[in-house]
């Protein structure tokens, strides 16, 4: 068993004949294009794709884009607010102004 074996762990997956059929389409397609992909690497590929894109997954792109919108949306809050006591400050320069 070599290095390169033992890092990785196995499963053993399922696949109906329609995602099978599929699997092999797309294999064809990328070794008559050149690209020497196995069918495990293209599955690897498409669960290592699937889970970038999961919100419930620490570090996952989703997930980091879900956490920077919330931050971007509570700094928006913030500016908004900081933006309405400004407005009311030249308000009240202002009247104070026009009044002496």
């Amino acid at each position: 068993m070599t290095t390169r074996d033992r890092s990785k762990i196995r499963f053993t997956v399922g696949f109906s004949p329609d995602q099978a059929r599929r699997l092999d389409e797309l294999h064809r397609t990328r070794r008559r294009k050149g690209d020497t992909t196995s069918r495990a690497d293209l599955v690897r590929e498409a669960v290592g794709f699937y889970l970038q894109h999961q919100p419930d997954v620490v570090g996952s792109r989703k997930a980091i884009a879900k956490d920077l919108e919330g931050k971007i949306d509570r700094l928006d809050a913030k500016l908004e607010n900081l933006m309405a006591q400004f407005n009311a400050f030249v308000e009240r320069v202002t009247r104070r102004r026009e009044g002496s």
